[in-house]
């Protein structure tokens, strides 16, 4: 798992595409007399369908965008629609596209479109800007797209492989033409993935197969994939038979569901999903950051996996997990140690066991995800371990986590569900949207000039050994001497299904629906 981070400069290789007779026997018998549709319950909003927005990296997981590069289940970045990249000098990139891919509306994928889409993104998207500076630029030279930096940039793979909203290729004067309205994208044709939007509202997407695909027909005759919330309606959905899958189901899920042979709760192959517990640094008890150490110390990572995951958790032993290069082990349960701090800042516990200080209770108020019942799952948790150094733990399972920490007052500490490491091809982009001043995704108000200092230097290091060593650095700073974040556990990506469904291949970096899935 050192690829995503030790990602080389040249990057060449064929199509994916695989064969198995008969047209995979006639996509598996049209996956089993299912008629070949295949209906999926998700948690999350399709937010917009242009990328220059926010929430398309949707269109990446159900098989619609596709981009120059990709990030492969076992961390390594391979051709996409590019059949290779090649990093010519520290500044300048080449990239050679596969011949005669199309639009799903018949336009040319060739450098022409390509240069567009890159120039639009990185002009008028801040997912794509914080890859690459808004001067870089996107030129055509014969059948090559070449893009030049203003200064070295290490991103650049990250940023053309990235699952999020930030360089995916698309056709801009089909887009152009919507005027942002996604309404009207509908049914333009404007990506190149193996199936196109037919029908769409935030709640509701529905596909058809895109016939011309580069890497031949797909074999599944529609998706529709319908925004459920309620975790137990998306599982009597798929017990029903009206669902073929289920989304984000909670850790509970797996021992609800033992023993239904109608049913199956499946997991990616690796735990890539981080649960970050975070810090307000901008008010409140967390200010002080004795009081921040204590609490990360009373956190008990090894007993969060192991009495909540039900095997889809591994126990968090820093920000990253182990399988990466760069991972520091420096997340410590120590119950002794979180008194002993609590003491000297002057809390004293209480006769009901919750600490007080000056009159005042030591309180957290804890902000979890309605949308990700697993970050429920690990509060609960949570709430029993720190309640023994003298902490109380109030959960608040907001539908809208990101607006609850927008206000400064209204937060101590939250848990989030975190696909970075799933979504991308290194982990640069995450630290510098989370945790250099003024991020994106900052929230909590994490201010170091050591931690943007590397986060610049990141940016231009193209020697892994080199980053390498910044990143332990950095979470020595974030982790251990500031208290400000801590990995709560590592997911395994898990969904349910139903039984024709048994042998499905869940994905560890979120690439759920592909030209060969159903095959």
């Amino acid at each position: 798992m050192a690829g995503l981070l030790a990602v080389a400069m040249v990057f060449t290789g064929c199509a994916s595409s695989e064969t198995e007779g008969d047209a995979a026997a006639s996509a598996r018998s049209l996956r089993e007399s299912g008629d070949g549709q295949l209906t999926i319950y998700n948690s999350y909003k399709i937010a917009g369908l242009d990328p220059i927005g926010t929430g398309t990296n949707w269109l990446f997981d159900w098989g619609i965008a596709e981009n120059l590069l990709q990030i492969t289940d076992d961390g390594e970045v391979q051709p996409w629609l590019a059949e290779s990249v090649t990093r010519d000098g520290d500044t300048r990139w080449i990239v050679t596209l596969r011949e005669g891919i199309t639009f799903q509306n018949g336009q040319p994928v060739d450098a022409t479109a390509v240069a567009a889409a890159l120039t639009r993104q990185i002009a008028k998207s801040k997912a794509a800007q914080v890859y690459l500076d808004p001067a870089t630029t996107v030129t055509v030279d014969g059948e090559k797209v070449v893009l030049t930096t203003p200064k070295p940039n290490a991103m650049v793979p990250a940023a053309l492989a990235a699952r999020d909203n930030s360089l995916q290729i698309y056709d801009v004067a089909a887009m152009e033409a919507a005027g942002g309205d996604s309404a009207k994208i509908v049914g333009a044709g404007a990506y190149s993935g193996p199936y196109a939007i037919t029908a769409w509202s935030p709640d509701n997407l529905v596909l058809a197969p895109y016939a011309k695909h580069w890497e031949g027909t797909p074999p599944l005759r529609g998706i529709t994939v319908r925004v459920v919330p309620d975790e137990q309606a998306r599982l009597a959905g798929v017990r029903s038979g009206e669902a073929d899958m289920a989304f984000y189901p909670s850790t509970a899920a797996k021992l609800e569901l033992q023993g239904d042979t109608d049913v199956h709760v499946l997991s990616s192959e690796l735990a890539l999903q981080s649960l970050l517990v975070e810090m307000n640094l901008k008010a409140g008890i967390f200010t002080d950051v004795a009081v921040r150490k204590a609490f990360t110390a009373a956190i008990d990572y090894e007993g969060i996996a192991a009495d909540v995951g039900n095997g889809q958790f591994t126990a968090a032993k820093g920000l990253y997990p182990d399988t990466m290069s760069f991972a520091v082990d420096n997340q410590v349960h120590d119950l002794d140690e979180a008194k002993r701090l609590l003491d000297a800042a002057g809390w004293v516990p209480g006769g009901d066991g919750i600490r007080t200080r000056d009159g005042r209770k030591l309180v957290v108020r804890f902000v979890t995800q309605a949308q990700g019942p697993e970050t429920n799952d690990v509060a609960i948790a949570m709430k029993d371990q720190v309640a023994r150094a003298g902490f109380e733990l109030r959960i608040d399972n907001a539908e809208d986590s990101a607006a609850v920490k927008k206000d400064p007052a209204a937060w101590e500490s939250s848990v989030a569900l975190s696909g970075s490491l799933s979504g991308t091809a290194d982990p640069i982009q995450p630290y510098l949207v989370r945790w250099t001043t003024g991020g994106s995704a900052n929230a909590q108000g994490v201010s170091n000039p050591e931690i943007d200092a590397i986060g610049e230097e990141l940016r231009g290091e193209f020697d892994t050994v080199r980053r390498d060593a910044l990143l332990e650095r950095a979470q020595s700073i974030l982790v251990r001497e500031e208290a400000a974040v801590v990995a709560g556990t590592f997911k395994y990506f898990t969904v349910v299904t139903g039984p024709e469904w048994a042998d499905y291949q869940v994905s560890s970096v979120r690439r759920h629906i592909t030209s060969q899935t159903g095959k």
